[in-house]
């Protein structure tokens, strides 16, 4: 079937699949934020949220047959009473991540840590699960509607129209979060966009105006009070930053900051200040009369100031300031009494602290990682948090290498679990050499301390080595638990995922026998699923490895997702060009080879580079290049599909397991993770070979990859 048997991309059709790949990707990135903003605790899990997104697409994609138009209809429409359910249900019911107590959790060997209130700890599974099986409704919803304008269009002409639009809901989503738009605002414009997709049916498309009134309403509502406590009354600010949403409460003097409604700091006032930690830093230097004080200071977690403010009380002749979020840093520059931001010795630097290390030339007395514990993930697709590798053994021996004589790296918090501290103790002296001193230890509250110039003792050595422990590395960076290992917890959640994909993807094969459903190749829809799991970690393993050269910043995990998608276009675009699959058997292998390649060279080894821009453009070949041969082989394959739609719900489902894998790099790391890519795609190639030679009737049809 040709391209001239189809509807012109420049159409009605045309511009409503647009606009439904931009509502679908603006509705996902909308949730993700949304719900770990008013779930606590999700903000650790995003995943599940991006799970819950694909199983419904999947859905919707490989079911919407059983649909008429009339009904695929209102069943979209449907999408924003289920929205509405979902938000309502979040406002009154307000679920929490199980498996919490009111500071901390641990999941085998995985910590986390919180502070909710005591009532939550004990909350059941079933308002989580039903929150995310409202999610999977929502989009099933909007996805089947999705998969009926597919048909209008020849497959690579449809894909690029649901991609182009979800380009621009990145871009747009950037916007706002750039801009610190509250979450109410999100809604409204996902709203209009809904409204504009209904363009072939405007007779009913008043009716998701009651339910999506009631969305930005509540939305609205949830930002006019404290989230831990509907009943505070007294001066709040809430700012949805480009990570998390932000509450300070203020009091006469200082305030209280929360991150997703979990408490995260206080701003101190100066007569707190001679009693407290920050003080007793500059206290045990000066009981070390062999040592100068601290004047050339830098603050890694520089948060609203109050290390800053302390430093400066003591003395220091300038501090470097680096906080990753610029709303809290902006809540510290207006309201800190000790005005630490508007003092001239201060450089306030909005960025990644491993980036900020990496690109720096300035030296140090003192280096600290002040309360560096996030709580949310560095990408909706990892397990990696947003200062995972501020606390590897390469970011330890950066910053040793950034001290002056004498000088000191600084570390403290409340570590919950004595083998925590022994990580970081570890961790330090053999990123060091030195000796790694606690300064205070106050219940579970620890500083720990390495100077240059205090070196190991052999006892000590020996004794460091002997932990039962494992050091967390740029490839395996995973602070927060103990050693390389999926905790049993997650295990069970995979399985129980798994199981369910698995009869999920039966019912798939056996609705196709049935009478109306897509009778394709069993081996098509597995080798689609496969590039599902395939991509989906290949792509996760280059946001993350991206990340460890040009820091974990929103704006560069937001401009490789978006990256990633403009190389789906790309690829169309080549698709098209060369028709032919001739050499479809010389891009697997190129993509195969380019994914394993970085096993040969890591990227972390351009982090020896100076030059930030050739830095960039290794990285870029590095990392775009197997993403380009992996949709260049998906467009060549889909492009002859005869129910795209379909297949391509098999890809979404695909994609759901390999979140599910992705847990995998708990014990692999991030760089082995290329190993499974490249058996995924292997896997797929044997597929497609064999089902090209067990049908060679269909042989025209199909990718040619004998020749």
């Amino acid at each position: 079937m040709t391209d001239t048997s189809h509807a012109p991309a420049w159409s009605r059709t045309g511009l409503q699949l647009f606009l439904l790949g931009f509502a679908t990707l603006f509705l996902e990135l909308v949730l993700i934020r949304y719900l770990s903003g008013h779930i606590w605790n999700l903000g650790y899990f995003p995943n599940l949220v991006l799970i819950s997104v694909f199983v419904g697409m999947g859905i919707g994609f490989t079911f919407h047959h059983h649909l008429s138009a009339k009904r695929s209809t209102t069943v979209y429409h449907l999408a924003f009473f289920l929205l509405l359910a979902l938000v309502a249900f979040v406002y009154f019911k307000h679920p929490s991540m199980p498996g919490f107590s009111s500071r901390s959790a641990l999941f085998g060997d995985d910590l986390y840590f919180t502070a909710v209130p005591k009532a939550l700890a004990q909350q059941s599974y079933l308002p989580f699960v039903v929150s995310m099986l409202s999610v999977t409704l929502i989009f099933a919803s909007i996805a089947q509607r999705t998969a009926k304008s597919f048909q209008a269009f020849s497959p690579l002409t449809a894909y690029t129209l649901d991609i182009s639009g979800s380009c621009l809901g990145i871009v747009l989503f950037m916007l706002m979060s750039w801009l610190q738009v509250p979450a109410w605002v999100w809604f409204l414009l996902f709203l209009a966009v809904f409204l504009l997709s209904l363009c072939d049916c405007w007779k009913t498309a008043w009716i998701p105006l009651i339910p999506a009134l009631g969305v930005v309403l509540l939305a609205r509502s949830q930002d006019a009070h404290l989230l831990r406590d509907k009943t505070y009354a007294g001066s709040l600010e809430v700012v949805w930053s480009p990570y998390q949403k932000l509450e300070f409460a203020r009091k006469s003097e200082g305030g209280s900051v929360y991150a997703n409604g979990v408490h995260h700091q206080d701003i101190i006032t100066p007569k707190e200040v001679p009693a407290s930690f920050y003080q007793w830093i500059y206290d045990a230097r000066a009981t070390r009369k062999e040592l100068q004080p601290y004047r050339e200071v830098l603050i890694l977690g520089a948060g609203s100031g109050n290390d800053v403010g302390v430093a400066l009380g003591n003395g220091v002749t300038h501090v470097d300031a680096v906080e990753i979020d610029p709303a809290i840093a902006d809540i510290g520059r207006r309201h800190h009494p000790l005005r630490p931001y508007a003092d001239p010795r201060v450089t306030l630097t909005i960025t990644d602290g491993r980036a900020f290390m990496t690109s720096t030339r300035r030296t140090y007395d003192l280096i600290i990682f002040a309360l560096t514990d996030s709580l949310v993930k560095a990408s909706s697709m990892s397990q990696l948090r947003l200062e995972n590798y501020l606390f590897t053994k390469e970011s330890f021996a950066r910053a040793f290498e950034l001290l002056n004589e004498g000088g000191s790296i600084l570390l403290y918090n409340s570590y919950r679990e004595p083998w925590l501290l022994e990580k970081l103790q570890k961790t330090l002296a053999a990123a060091t050499d030195m000796q790694p001193r606690i300064l205070a230890h106050h219940g579970d509250f620890v500083i720990v301390s390495a100077t240059k110039g205090d070196p190991l003792t052999p006892e000590l050595r020996q004794r460091m080595a002997a932990l039962q422990v494992e050091m967390p590395t740029d490839d395996w960076p995973f602070l927060y638990l103990r050693n390389r290992a999926i905790p049993g917890v997650y295990k069970g959640a995979i399985a129980g995922l798994s199981v369910l994909l698995g009869a999920l993807l039966a019912l798939l094969q056996w609705n196709s026998r049935k009478r109306g459903g897509y009778k394709g190749d069993a081996a098509i829809k597995v080798a689609f699923a496969l590039m599902g799991v395939a991509f989906l970690l290949l792509e996760t393993k280059s946001i993350i490895q991206f990340s460890l050269l040009f820091g974990t910043t929103w704006v560069n995990n937001s401009l490789v997702f978006l990256g990633v998608l403009v190389l789906v276009l790309l690829a169309n675009w080549t698709a098209k060009l060369f028709k032919s699959k001739t050499y479809l058997s010389l891009i697997f292998l190129l993509l195969i080879l380019s994914s394993l390649a970085t096993l040969i060279f890591p990227l972390r080894n351009l982090l020896g580079l100076g030059n930030p821009a050739l830095r960039f453009v290794f990285a870029s070949l590095l990392t775009f290049s197997p993403l380009y041969f992996a949709n260049l082989v998906f467009s060549l394959i889909f492009s002859d599909q005869k129910a795209p739609e379909h297949v391509f719900g098999w890809n979404l489902i695909g994609a759901t397991l390999g979140g599910i894998l992705e847990y995998g790099s708990m014990v692999l790391g991030y760089n082995d993770l290329a190993i499974v890519v490249a058996l995924c795609y292997s896997a797929v190639f044997l597929l497609l070979m064999w089902n090209a030679r067990r049908a060679p009737a269909a042989a025209a049809a199909r990718p040619n990859l004998d020749s």
